[in-house]
């Protein structure tokens, strides 16, 4: 069976293109406020004025990365999606992007002053390891920041697709594990992994972001055609099956419709954290 990181590589690297006009229009609003929480500017943590380091983890089409370089901070964005990468470099030139893996950065220890990660944790098969390789590579009394999606009940996007998968979908078809969709969605949870990897000063805050749409029939070709998880689970159902979970994708899309199309609250948490100073 394919395991789940060469399942979202794959899915990532055929997706890179889409990326932007869906969750992008959702995801790119976050890249300032990773930013800010790490304090990406030109005034390193210890005072001194210079170019701050920053590390833009499964960078995604660079949007985090792009904003660090436009504040004048060196910019490197990892992916290990090469679609994604290539799709960050034509974007944002001023920034660098390279093929890398969160779960083994190919980084000295103590080498970069802020690391930030936008909605790519739960994109690995082991997101802790992911946020132990922050913490090796940042300098002592830098930060880490990064986000995922609150619940449904606040990530009403992710709510309508989930309500329809709960409903309808075979739930044992052949798909790899993965890590729980919103393990990281609890900021007491978060918390308890951050400080047990060694981070203090540990916050989080919610991150109000909104889904638009000209019609429900655009909510259910983002999942079928634009996501890796769902799009794979949904690829593996009877057709009878998906018809189910479109039906129902499509009734909950609708249930936003405005004068304008459909607008759905999809709410994201920001976990922030600093490694100590010694």
């Amino acid at each position: 069976m394919t395991t789940f990181k060469e399942l979202e590589r794959t899915g990532w690297h055929e997706r890179a293109s889409l990326y932007d006009g869906r969750a992008g229009q959702m995801t790119r609003h976050a890249a300032n406020r990773l930013l800010d929480a790490v304090g990406a500017s030109t005034t390193l943590s210890t005072g001194s004025v210079a170019p701050m380091q920053v590390l833009d983890v499964c960078c995604g089409p660079g949007y985090s990365a792009g904003e660090a370089a436009a504040r004048g901070c060196i910019a490197v964005g990892i992916d290990l999606a090469a679609g994604m990468v290539e799709e960050a470099q034509r974007r944002f030139p001023q920034a660098t992007f390279r093929v890398g893996d969160a779960e083994a950065l190919e980084l000295p220890d103590a080498s970069v002053d802020a690391v930030v990660c936008g909605f790519g944790v739960l994109h690995l098969p082991e997101p802790e390891r992911a946020l132990g390789e922050a913490f090796r590579v940042l300098r002592p009394g830098a930060r880490y920041a990064f986000a995922v999606w609150c619940r449904p009940d606040k990530a009403q996007l992710s709510g309508i697709a989930q309500a329809a998968i709960a409903a309808y979908a075979d739930m044992n078809v052949a798909l790899p594990p993965a890590p729980p969709r919103d393990a990281f969605s609890d900021a007491d949870y978060a918390r308890t992994v951050l400080e047990g990897i060694g981070f203090v000063e540990v916050r989080s805050e919610e991150i109000p972001l909104t889904f638009r749409a000209r019609s429900p029939a655009d909510v259910w070709e983002w999942y079928d055609r634009a996501t890796v998880r769902t799009a794979a689970l949904l690829a593996l159902q009877t057709p009878a099956v998906r018809e189910q979970i479109r039906g129902a994708i499509l009734a909950g899309a609708a249930r936003y419709a405005d004068g304008d199309g459909i607008t759905v609250p999809n709410h994201a948490i920001m976990h922030v954290a600093r490694k100590p100073r010694s």
